[in-house]
């Protein structure tokens, strides 16, 4: 196996969406879709772009068809700048700030996201923060048309050696907790939407659950969190996909 990346500051990094999350429990008097609307007042001017959150739910019935039901239920809201690069999203159970490209750097991804944090905690006033977590999805752009993946991925997936040595498409997900550091990855590797690219995915999403006592401990934790994301990172890439980015 490859050595993995020393870990560095990336300046063309193959950031294709940051994020940071915070996880919360409401109030009832503030636990309400109109509450969450009047954010707009605050978030409008930088954020203008608003669209609802909504989950669908579909049921099926296989022997009759005309009796299939879809639901949709409204969680929140979505609001983008006029640049679509940054996106917030407020619902009943957090708040997700997001930085999509082009990726400037962390300390400018936790600042604005600090403080549209603020404003959403200000009028939700939440009771509990119980999660938090930080994510970074990448896109590995490699040299091609053929590449040797491990040259480039420490961990990547094995075809049987019964079958032609050929990878046409791979999804690998593993979710490890960390119990000493209160703290669990996720770390998702997957090709490309396009097949014609070798461009494969890498999603390092970090994430910690307990009851954190005031909003310092909350970004500290994140801080941690970025920190424990960039040593995955690094020893899932090797030096040789480091310099690509550097």
């Amino acid at each position: 196996m490859a050595r993995a990346a020393k870990p560095r500051h990336l300046s063309r990094a193959p950031i294709t969406e940051a994020l940071i999350d915070i996880r919360v429990t409401l109030p009832k008097e503030t636990r309400t879709l109109e509450h969450l609307a009047a954010l707009y007042a605050q978030f409008g001017e930088l954020y203008q772009d608003k669209k609802d959150i909504k989950e669908f739910q579909y049921r099926v019935q296989f022997d009759r068809h005309d009796l299939d039901e879809k639901t949709a239920t409204q969680l929140g809201f979505r609001y983008t700048n006029a640049e679509s690069t940054q996106v917030i999203q407020t619902t009943m159970s957090g708040f997700t700030f997001s930085r999509l490209p082009p990726y400037e750097d962390w300390e400018r991804l936790k600042e604005e996201a600090k403080r549209t944090w603020a404003i959403y905690s200000n009028h939700v006033r939440p009771e509990t923060i119980t999660r938090v977590a930080v994510r970074y999805i990448n896109r590995l752009v490699l040299p091609g048309p053929l590449v040797e993946l491990d040259q480039y991925l420490r961990y990547v997936a094995k075809v049987p050696k019964v079958l032609p040595q050929v990878l046409g498409a791979y999804f690998s997900r593993i979710v490890v907790p960390d119990r000493q550091g209160q703290r669990t990855a996720i770390i998702t590797q997957s090709s490309p939407p396009n097949p014609a690219e070798v461009s494969p995915i890498l999603d390092v999403d970090v994430f910690m659950e307990r009851l954190f006592s005031d909003e310092n401990e909350v970004w500290d934790a994140i801080d941690s969190l970025r920190e424990f994301k960039n040593q995955i990172f690094f020893d899932c890439i090797t030096e040789k996909t480091a310099k690509l980015f550097a």
